[in-house]
C-alpha cells in the first residue's frame, strides 16, 4: 500500500535468534500460501566477518515485520531457521511453526470423538495457541500409528470434507494454529485501485487473479477490495530489495 504520508519510507524489522539484522538484510522473500503446508522465507544478510553465520543455528527463531517508518508494522513471518548457507551475503531459509507439526508424531487411536476434538487433542502439546472451529462430525474410529501431527490434521480435514462437503482450512499465524471453515463474510481490510496502488494486475487460468503493489498490510485468508469488488486472498508474496513489493493472489467473491 502506498503510504498516506508520502514522506514515510518503507522499512523492515528482522529479528534472528534474538538479534536485529534488518539493517544488514539486502534482500528477503516471504511466501504465505493458504493452499501450501507452511509459510517460508529466504534472507540475504551481509556477514563480512562471518560472525552471524557461525552463530546462527537450525531451529533459531526468526521474525520478520514490515511497513512504513512511523507507522505500525505488519508481521509477515514468524518461524525458525531451516537452513543456513555459509557465505557473504549469508543465505538463510526459514519455515513457519508448521515445522513443529512435521516433527511431532502421534501414536493413538481415537474412538467416537468429534473432528474438532481430535484436532484439539493432536495439537495439544505443540506449544501453539488453538483456534479450532466447532465441528460435531463424530468419527467412530481413527487410528494414528506413528503419524506426524501434520498428517493427522490433514487426515481429519479430508474426512470432514468427504463426509460433510465442508472445506476446512488451516494455517498458523501469530503463534496460533487456526482450523476453520473458509470465511468470506468479513469486511475488506484494505482497498486497491488500478492507477492508485496497483502496479500491475493479471488474471490467471486457475481462476485466481494476481496483482503487484507496494508494501501492503495484507495476509492470506483476509478480505480485500479490488477496483470496488470484494475478494478473498489466497496467497501473498512479500519481496524486499531496496524497497518492498507485495504480490497478492485472490479470488473474486462478489
Amino acid at each position: 500500500m502506498a503510504s498516506p504520508y508520502p514522506y514515510l519510507s518503507p522499512v523492515i524489522d528482522v529479528t534472528l535468534a534474538g538479534a536485529s539484522v534488518g539493517p544488514f538484510t539486502a534482500r528477503l522473500g516471504v511466501t504465505s500460501d493458504l493452499c501450501g503446508k507452511a509459510d517460508t522465507c529466504i534472507l540475504l544478510v551481509a556477514d563480512g566477518k562471518g560472525e552471524l553465520g557461525r552463530a546462527v543455528r537450525r531451529g533459531d527463531p526468526l521474525l520478520i515485520r514490515w511497513g512504513y517508518a512511523g507507522e505500525d508494522s505488519l508481521e509477515i513471518f514468524r518461524g525458525v531457521v531451516r537452513e543456513v548457507g555459509l557465505s557473504d551475503p549469508l543465505v538463510i531459509r526459514g519455515i513457519d511453526y508448521n515445522a513443529i507439526l512435521n516433527h511431532k508424531r502421534v501414536r493413538v487411536t481415537f474412538e467416537e470423538e468429534t473432528a474438532a476434538g481430535i484436532i484439539q487433542a493432536v495439537m495439544a502439546d505443540t506449544g501453539l495457541g488453538l483456534d479450532v472451529e466447532d465441528c460435531q462430525l463424530e468419527i467412530d474410529c481413527l487410528p494414528f500409528f506413528d503419524r506426524t501431527v501434520r498428517e493427522c490434521v490433514d487426515a481429519v480435514t479430508e474426512l470432514v470434507r468427504s463426509e460433510t462437503g465442508e472445506e476446512i482450512l488451516d494455517y498458523i499465524r501469530d503463534g496460533v494454529f487456526h482450523w476453520r471453515k473458509k470465511d468470506i463474510s468479513g469486511s475488506p481490510v484494505h482497498a486497491f485501485r488500478m492507477g492508485v496502488n496497483i502496479i500491475r494486475q493479471e488474471a490467471r487460468q486457475d481462476g485466481l487473479s494476481c496483482m503487484e503493489t507496494l508494501v501492503a498490510p495484507v495476509r492470506h485468508s483476509e478480505i480485500i477490495e479490488v477496483d470496488g469488488e470484494k475478494c478473498f486472498v489466497v496467497k501473498v508474496e512479500y519481496i524486499w530489495e531496496s524497497g518492498g513489493r507485495t504480490r497478492i493472489w485472490y479470488e473474486h467473491i462478489g
